[in-house]
């Protein structure tokens, strides 16, 4: 009776543990199943590290935008005002204001003249003529870096897509792991049974009992550790996606092992022509080739074309009198203390960097590309490898199981069959998730290969 009640009790306590630790943490109200695609999406419009990148892309463009201003002709409005006694003002003054009379000549008039007001209104239009291709090549330059701007945000929403895939296949990866340890729970529970009532047919001793007792509170910590890491990789999986919400996040799909056709060359290729990262360092040397040739604008004269337009009054805004005047500037520093040519060696020094740091750029490219290609060629023939070791371990639990009830084989040879059957299992989930990795990985280095959608 004493064995029946406590078989009866560990069997309503493995069941509510099997219950908690499957459920979901939120309601089911909260709880939301999302396929990949989904929280993809979502990503690419939430994420503050995409929202960033993309901010940082405009900020660049403005700067293309703004090297315009070494065409474009500028166009200045003003309006001053000035008082004073200084007889060259004075006399100037009267001249514009068109008030300037015979008695103006006077020597004490011109000597010490009375104060006066003047209200100008100015219109200036200047117009960059030449500067030595400082214009020219300074839009260049702007233009380049804006490319890599742009490659640089597609770079980090590329590695945002591909931080939310590994957590998404996490989070898939914690609940496989899950129904493994509640399976592996259901048999230890079975096994408990089963060497009591070897036990009491006086076919074991106390001993076997207590050993699948201790193989059976194990597993129920493992469970409740598998249970809690679905809840954290979910919360990681939202941060990853910029997902704000109190929604427990379920995935839609399953670690998919469909085998793909690659050919390394064919993927070296097409990272080289597709791959942002080495877009932004490419177009980055770009830029500073063309801002080393800019520098060069600073030894070379300078020509200005300019038109003004000025009314004088009394009165704010006032037309007493008014002139115009056009003419050109040439400006030349033959020597600024150094000034240009050292920012010509040291614009030459930065063109050098940008071009090594390209070419390590495409280097490390292939590296990962190979790396990363021959990672998902291993972990795909570990598929077949695993899935083979998880039938063969059912297999021999299920022989050690009957000759167990036999009397054939030791409670030890059962939790042991049992364990590396579970072990196999979890092991065939995680090659799985890390084959999914493999792809996505594979994908963000080859810039989006279409064989690996």
């Amino acid at each position: 009776m004493f064995r029946f009640f406590y078989t009866l009790k560990t069997l309503v306590v493995l069941a509510a543990l099997i219950t908690i630790a499957a459920a979901p943490p939120a309601s089911a109200a909260d709880t939301l199943e999302v396929s990949l695609d989904q929280v993809l999406d979502h990503a690419r419009g939430k994420s503050p590290r995409v929202l960033a990148a993309r901010s940082g892309a405009r900020a660049a463009e403005g700067m293309e935008l703004a090297s315009l201003a070494g065409f474009l002709p500028h166009l200045k409005l003003s309006e001053q005002f000035s008082r004073g006694n200084d007889p060259v003002y004075a006399f100037g003054t009267r001249l514009r204001q068109s008030r300037f009379t015979q008695a103006d000549f006077s020597l004490p008039a011109l000597n010490q003249p009375s104060a006066m007001s003047n209200w100008a209104t100015r219109i200036v239009l200047e117009q960059p003529i030449f500067n030595g291709g400082k214009s020219l090549y300074g839009r260049k330059t702007a233009s380049s870096y804006a490319e890599a701007a742009r490659s640089g945000s597609r770079a980090v929403t590329d590695h945002t897509m591909f931080g939310v895939k590994q957590a998404y296949y996490s989070v898939i990866l914690a609940r496989e792991n899950l129904k493994v340890i509640d399976a592996a729970l259901k048999a230890a529970g079975s096994h408990v049974n089963q060497a009591q009532r070897m036990v009491a047919a006086g076919m074991a001793t106390k001993a076997d009992e207590l050993k699948s007792s201790v193989r059976l509170a194990e597993l129920e910590q493992q469970q409740i550790q598998a249970g809690n890491m679905v809840a954290v990789a979910v919360e990681n999986l939202k941060l990853a996606a910029g997902w704000r919400s109190d929604d427990f996040l379920l995935p839609a799909e399953d670690l998919q092992d469909r085998q793909r056709e690659l050919e390394l060359r064919s993927l070296t290729e097409f990272a080289r022509a597709n791959q942002p990262s080495l877009a932004a360092a490419r177009s980055a040397a770009r830029a500073a080739r063309y801002d080393a040739r800019a520098a060069w604008g600073e030894v070379i004269p300078h020509l200005n074309g300019f038109a003004q337009y000025e009314r004088d009054g009394v009165d704010a805004f006032g037309n007493d009198g008014n002139n115009w005047m056009v003419g050109v500037s040439l400006d030349w520093y033959p020597f600024d203390g150094f000034g240009s040519i050292g920012k010509i060696k040291s614009k030459r020094a930065t063109r050098e960097k940008a071009a090594y740091e390209a070419a390590l750029a495409e280097h490390q490219l292939e590296v990962q590309v190979k790396q990363a290609y021959l990672n998902a060629d291993a972990a795909g023939r570990m598929i077949s490898v695993a899935r083979s070791s998880v039938e063969q371990a059912r297999e021999s639990l299920r022989i050690v199981e009957n000759q167990y009830t036999g009397g054939l084989a030791t409670i030890t040879g059962l939790l042991d069959t049992e364990l590396a059957a579970t072990s196999s299992e979890l092991s065939l989930t995680r090659t799985l998730y890390e084959y999914n990795v493999a792809l996505a990985r594979l994908a963000l280095v080859t810039g989006g290969h279409p064989a690996l959608d």
